[in-house]
């Protein structure tokens, strides 16, 4: 009775599980699932795997000079403005040269003396000595010639001391626009003043502090300027002078050709002590003049490079200073990107390492041209400057761009692919196949993208790892590759 009962309740129960799952009159198959996992399979590489970055960079010109006054003068005329393209020696601004000018006038006053002097003791004026009429005649000759001289070195020296008296107080004045803070006229500080609302307390005090200023201002200001006519006069007075003084020994050039004491004659033979004497005095006199003219070619700013005007810090009627540029100028044929690092990826670089640029969408091409060997101050990084390719002419100075580069790498490694690594834990392992199944191998591991990783231990070239999931599998299950299955699926088909 109980076998009986069980055997119904089994029918029943297939009856039911054939309702269920197949319905009424169908056959059930039920599938088995095999202990046996199919996967792919590869064998690892030996290779070298690269990771890249992205860093910030500063783009600027490989080539950037200042341009730096060689005098202290007014600006007369500023030539160029900041994005300008000029050619090296292009004249960039003028400044006042009246000094100068002067100072080239007077040298070249004395270099003719002293050529004149030397002609007239040495030269073809010298063979008339012998028609000399008497000691007298050569004596006053003489004197007037060197009186005529000594006033004018005198004037000359008192000329130069005017100029220096009126550049120290050109330079006061210049300080003095500096203090109280104005540009060409000290009323410019009373005008100020008059911007203030005198009806308001604050208005009211402010006013009252400008014209205080404005009053100590123009005191000084009226002394300085008083002394700097005063030079100026003294200037003029002198230079007429000088002129005189040149007119009067013109005048008396042809009795001093026949009034220079016979000592200098001996034998038909011209002293040569004296003669070498003489021609010291022409060689000072022309080195003076072309220092003059060095000088006054300080007047005349020219561009020292080929580029582009990045800074012009003068205008019309400033004073140009040798303390501070006047412009700046680019040359930007060669445009570099400086960015920063950690030591440990400044340790993955080299001299020559390509980079690419991008800035605005374009891309450049560039390689490291400097790598940092101490600590920048400001970031606690190390610089490194990379030399940018091609057209640059789009690259503006100062702007930010992404530099991507290679960082570390690792050489002769182990690589496999990334997924093909699980973790138990912190420990890595992969499932190599030894004789047709699956074997759970820890390994150690290292540089890694997001598609492959570097094995440091535990694999070698000729292990076959596997390099897919399935369910199924685990350490000692039985593998096989999707193209075994996929032929013996075909071979069974046909």
């Amino acid at each position: 009775m109980k076998n009986r009962q069980r055997k119904m309740a089994v029918l029943l129960c297939v009856t039911l599980s054939a309702l269920v799952f197949g319905g009424c009159g169908q056959v059930v198959e039920e599938e088995t699932a095999e202990d046996v996992a199919v996967v792919e399979t590869a064998k690892p590489e030996v290779g070298e795997l690269k990771l890249s970055a992205n860093f910030i960079a500063t783009i600027n010109p490989d080539e950037s000079v200042y341009v730096i006054p060689k005098a202290t003068a007014e600006v007369m005329e500023v030539k160029v403005e900041a994005g300008d393209v000029v050619e090296e020696g292009d004249v960039l601004a003028v400044l006042d040269d009246t000094m100068a000018q002067i100072s080239m006038k007077s040298a070249q006053i004395q270099l003719d003396n002293a050529k004149r002097a030397y002609n007239l003791q040495y030269g073809e004026g010298a063979t008339t000595l012998n028609d000399m009429k008497s000691d007298s005649t050569i004596s006053q000759a003489e004197d007037g010639v060197n009186k005529l001289q000594e006033s004018m070195v005198d004037a000359m020296d008192n000329l130069q001391k005017a100029k220096d008296k009126l550049k120290e107080k050109e330079d006061e004045l210049a300080d003095l626009k500096i203090e109280y803070d104005f540009r060409e006229d000290v009323d410019e500080i009373k005008d100020y003043a008059d911007t203030f609302d005198k009806n308001t307390p604050q208005g009211a005090a402010d006013y009252a502090a400008v014209m205080q200023r404005y009053q100590t201002a123009a005191t000084e200001v009226k002394t300085v300027e008083g002394t700097i006519t005063q030079y100026k006069s003294t200037i003029d007075q002198l230079e007429g002078t000088i002129e005189e003084l040149q007119d009067n020994i013109d005048s008396t050039y042809d009795s001093y050709s026949q009034a220079v004491t016979s000592t200098n004659i001996s034998n038909g033979e011209l002293l040569e002590e004296q003669k070498k004497t003489s021609q010291n005095g022409i060689s000072a006199a022309q080195l003076q003049i072309d220092q003059v003219k060095e000088n006054l070619e300080g007047y005349t700013i020219k561009a020292t490079i080929s580029g582009v005007i990045e800074t012009v810090n003068l205008k019309e009627h400033d004073f140009a200073t040798s303390s501070s540029p006047a412009f700046v100028i680019s040359n930007k044929n060669t445009m570099t990107a400086t960015y920063y690092v950690s030591e440990d990826v400044r340790n993955t670089f080299a001299l020559g390492q390509k980079i690419t640029l991008e800035k605005d969408n374009k891309l450049y091409d560039g390689e490291v041209i400097e790598i940092g060997s101490a600590l920048d101050a400001q970031t606690g990084l190390f610089k490194i400057k990379a030399a940018v390719k091609g057209d640059t002419s789009g690259l503006l100075s100062g702007t930010k761009a992404t530099v991507t580069t290679d960082t570390y790498h690792e050489k002769n490694a182990v690589i496999i692919p990334y997924d093909a690594v699980y973790y138990d834990g912190s420990q890595a392992y992969v499932y190599t196949v030894v004789g047709g199944k699956a074997k759970r191998t820890e390994v150690a591991t290292g540089l890694y993208d997001i598609e492959q990783i570097v094995i440091t231990e535990g694999l070698t070239k000729e292990d076959t790892i596997i390099t897919t999931w399935s369910a199924q599998l685990r350490d000692g299950v039985e593998i096989i590759t999707r193209e075994s299955r996929a032929d013996t699926e075909s071979s069974t088909q046909e």
